[in-house]
């Protein structure tokens, strides 16, 4: 028993170090390579405007990113396809800059993906028909809650009150055992 122990530790590096380097090794190409020649994109003037450089790529870059902020990504939970690392994600940002470049408005390049995917596609719903249940269900939760909550208070600021003046007329819930038992310790003290 004590063998097997000994070696477990290092079958399991073992195990799980080799496969992960196989698997990082297997789409890439050595460079200089007749392969990787053939997929390296030209360059072209074109390709050597940055957002460094160009103030129109810049505010280009700006708004795609603020539209694609607003997008969910249809792979990942919860995640705007400008957080996700998703290859759709990928995709859409690349449409959604494409489509700004062309000269859409962000509301129709939004349409556009809602007309593809529903309005699920948003992160934030827009105000209307059965959405304005996830704007105004929270208000009113909290106006019942505190509605609720002032009338318990009242209740027990009343209940107090009365109990507060049943003890001061004598009529206490302090028995007469109880009470000769309370004035027999303070003549003691």
């Amino acid at each position: 028993m004590s063998a097997m122990r000994r070696w477990l530790p290092i079958t399991l590096v073992l195990a799980f170090s080799f496969p992960a380097t196989a698997v990082s090794q297997e789409g890439e190409t050595a460079p200089g390579t007749a392969a990787a020649q053939e997929t390296e994109a030209p360059q072209t003037v074109e390709d050597d405007r940055s957002a460094l450089t160009d103030p129109a790529e810049a505010d280009l870059d700006a708004r795609a990113a603020e539209v694609a902020g607003g997008l969910r990504c249809p792979v990942c939970r919860n995640q705007s396809i400008l957080e996700s690392n998703a290859d759709l994600s990928r995709e859409m940002q690349r449409v959604v800059r494409e489509r700004l470049a062309a000269g859409e408005t962000p509301e129709e390049v939004e349409a556009y993906f809602v007309s593809r995917y529903g309005e699920w596609i948003l992160l934030k719903p827009q105000a209307r028909g059965i959405n304005l249940v996830v704007y105004a269900l929270p208000v009113i939760v909290l106006l019942l809650g505190f509605l609720l909550a002032r009338n318990r208070l009242r209740k027990w600021a009343s209940a107090g009150a009365v109990e507060t003046s049943a003890g001061a007329t004598g009529s206490g819930s302090i028995g007469v055992e109880d009470e000769e038992w309370l004035r027999d310790a303070l003549r003691e003290s």
